[in-house]
């Protein structure tokens, strides 16, 4: 009865703080404060300040003092505290502080050095009351120095998209400087959570710990990142249940958690660095984050956060000692951080509008102070009126931060080529190819598998896709040795070897693995066999196989046709290439523009193609006679002339020569055949949209179309 009890008495904590955390939550967020300060507060509400205050007898039943509840929501608590960090980490891009590492680098030492030296003092200067144990001042000082020379990524990177300066330069640099600071902080934590286990302070102890530290690193972002990687791929492609990938990351997270505790360092930097790794697996970002994230904030975020609000007691800031102290550190953390930032801003070369936005940007605490302070109570480093500081401390410089950065970032006047940048990204949000993650090729060794397998390997070389090779065999050719996986990689490594023009580089994704770990080979065996491997997640599928098109009418052969009815993403479609042999040097391209979502994908495959192959591009757009009008004749012309600007302006991006062409015709393959005709192009690229019916097949003209060229032709659709 008792243990029935106890579960009861459970259910009933967890029920009220995940209420009252979304409610007061929502609150918050449409006030425009983040969502985790309404969670603290109904952690507090609850908590001795005011629940206790008003209904001592009430809360005493819901919030007893007994071990078993309290282990149990504070299990919930950990668990939430290492999904929290794993989203973090899952958020951390290096390849950001590595851009600008000299001002990120100097900004984050002297950022985390100088308030960290004031933090140590100040603990030293504290009454003895407020010291867990006299004998380990030294632990508490550490703690103390740690949380208040730390920004949060999280807060800082929400205030910068709230005050719109995410992707300008300096927005960049104070995210990836937050970064920076956050990995340093749990590197810190795990080094003092070491000292703090051992009860004293030994110079070998710490020897030790900083050692296994950075073996541990080092084994993490080398093997671990492949490992990582292979595990993830594998649940995806092998396991059969549900959510196979999710169930993948949690057991590396707890697993990197349970190597690190083991080093006598603190569970949440494993559970950061696992978070690192998970989060640059070369496929399914999107997938796991959509999957993932839902699952820790709705649940774990809002009962970690409360339980945090539930260890404050705010009745500490009425001793007026105590709300000096509290002040000192609010006043420490803020200037601190300011003075280091603003030096290293200005060491790493940064104008002083520059690092004075640099310096206000990163005075956040936010979820990551929170999660410190909630580390230090659980070992004893924090008393619960130095836990009630901190927090507070917290809070106050989360709340400042964002009208006060939003003040300077409107006085840091854009540069020239900033502005370029951010015109680029911006049209670029609009594109599909810059997106994808993973592709398929499926090909023979005819000739439309052979130019299906160059093309691929370019496509996927340059943008460096994650590529799994289905080789087709031809009926009368079983027992040859397949081919086409060799072309396929030797094309990925030409795009590679090539790289992409000095535009293009600028927006490349960020950095993946090589050729030789991107590409996966089998062989098509039966129709189900396909079918489930297109269940397993492709951005796009490249299909090269002899006569993919139906003689006897506009239907696909019978196993792209399931193909076909099977996938829902772009499928690319070679035909006609027995009429020319594979382009060996930079390809020259046509193809047909318009306003259609088909016709703008096939452009984007077109342009990437020019690119990797450092070749050149001919936008055709054929406009119609019958809008030959008064009434419909400019608004016609002016649609037809943006999309020909929008194409020049995406080849100036990619680095590509784009010529324009127009034409007027009731018919446009009629005029698609004729440019293809005079200008003797290598490829031409075709977005077209397949009819539905009892099956989907093409459309009776760009069936007839196909027929007519007389060149290689990628069909592009959905």
């Amino acid at each position: 009865m008792a243990a029935e009890h106890t579960t009861a008495i459970f259910v009933a904590e967890l029920i009220l703080l995940l209420f009252f955390g979304r409610l007061i939550g929502e609150a918050m967020n449409r006030i425009g404060q983040p969502a985790i300060f309404g969670q603290l507060l109904a952690g507090v509400l609850l908590g001795p300040s005011v629940f206790g205050l008003l209904l001592p007898d009430l809360r005493a039943i819901v919030f007893p003092d007994t071990p078993a509840l309290k282990s149990m929501i504070d299990a919930v608590s950990q668990i939430g505290i290492l999904l929290l960090l794993l989203l973090t980490g899952m958020e951390t891009n290096l390849t950001l502080v590595n851009q600008r590492r000299r001002a990120v680098i100097s900004t984050s030492l002297l950022g985390i050095a100088i308030p960290f030296a004031c933090g140590v003092g100040l603990a030293y200067a504290l009454p003895i009351e407020l010291i867990p144990s006299p004998t380990a001042r030294l632990v508490t000082a550490l703690f103390l120095g740690t949380a208040l020379s730390i920004s949060s990524v999280k807060i800082v990177a929400m205030v910068l998209m709230e005050v719109g300066a995410i992707r300008r330069d300096l927005g960049q640099l104070i995210l990836a400087t937050a970064i920076l600071d956050d990995t340093l902080a749990w590197v810190i934590i795990a080094v003092i959570s070491g000292i703090a286990a051992h009860g004293t302070v030994s110079l070998a102890d710490i020897g030790t710990s900083l050692a296994l530290t950075a073996i541990f690193l080092a084994a993490s972002l080398t093997v671990g990142r492949r490992l990582v990687a292979r595990i993830i791929l594998w649940c995806n492609d092998n396991m059969t249940i549900e959510m196979p990938v999710i169930s993948a990351i949690l057991v590396i997270l707890l697993s990197m958690a349970l190597m690190t505790e083991l080093i006598g360092v603190h569970t949440a930097l494993g559970a950061f660095i696992a978070g690192m790794l998970i989060g640059q697996s070369p496929i399914l970002t999107e997938h796991i984050e959509g999957e993932l994230r839902g699952f820790i904030i709705a649940f774990f975020s809002p009962v970690f956060f409360a339980v945090a609000g539930l260890g404050m007691d705010l009745r500490t800031l009425f001793d007026p000692t105590l709300a000096l102290f509290t002040l000192a550190i609010i006043l420490v953390a803020s200037i601190g951080k300011f003075l280091g930032a603003l030096a290293g801003g200005k060491l790493g070369g940064l104008t002083g509008l520059e690092s004075l936005a640099l310096a206000t940007g990163l005075n956040a605490r936010g979820s990551t102070e929170v999660i410190i302070a909630s580390i230090g109570l659980s070992m004893g480093a924090l008393s619960n009126q130095l836990y009630t500081m901190i927090v507070a401390m917290a809070v106050v410089t989360t709340m400042i931060m964002p009208p006060t950065l939003r003040y300077m970032m409107a006085r840091v006047p854009l540069r020239e080529e900033e502005s370029r940048r951010l015109e680029k990204e911006e049209a670029e949000q609009q594109q599909a190819v810059p997106k994808m993650e993973r592709a398929l090729v499926l090909a023979d060794d005819s000739a439309n598998g052979r130019w299906t397998t160059s093309l691929a390997g370019l496509f996927a070389g340059s943008l460096r896709l994650l590529t799994t090779m289905l080789h087709h065999p031809l009926p009368d050719r079983t027992t040859e040795k397949p081919l086409a996986q060799d072309r396929l990689t030797d094309a990925m490594q030409i795009a590679v070897d090539r790289g992409l023009p000095a535009a293009a580089q600028q927006t490349r994704p960020a950095e993946r693995p090589p050729v030789d770990q991107l590409l996966q080979a089998r062989t098509a065996t039966a129709v189900d066999g396909l079918e489930k491997e297109l269940a397993k997640g492709y951005s796009i599928a490249f299909v090269g196989i002899d006569r993919p098109v139906s003689p006897e009418g506009p239907r696909f052969e019978e196993r792209l046709q399931r193909m076909v009815a099977a996938f829902d993403g772009p499928l690319a479609i070679m035909v006609n290439g027995e009429t020319a042999d594979i382009a060996a040097g930079p390809l020259d391209i046509l193809v047909p523009t318009g306003g259609s979502p088909d016709a703008r994908l096939a452009t984007e495959v077109a342009l990437a193609l020019a690119a990797a192959s450092h070749g050149k591009l001919t936008a055709l757009h054929v406009f119609d006679p019958g809008d030959d009008t008064l009434l419909l004749r400019g608004r016609a012309r002016r649609a037809g002339m943006s999309v020909l600007v929008g194409v020049h302006r995406m080849g100036k991006r990619a680095g590509v020569a784009v010529h324009g062409l127009t034409a007027t015709n009731h018919h446009p393959e009629t005029e698609i055949r004729r440019a293809a005709v005079r200008g003797r192009y290598d490829l031409i690229v075709i977005g077209t949209t397949l009819r539905h019916g009892d099956a989907k097949f093409l459309s009776p003209g760009a069936l007839a179309l196909i027929q007519k060229l007389q060149c290689p032709t990628l069909l592009v659709m959905r």
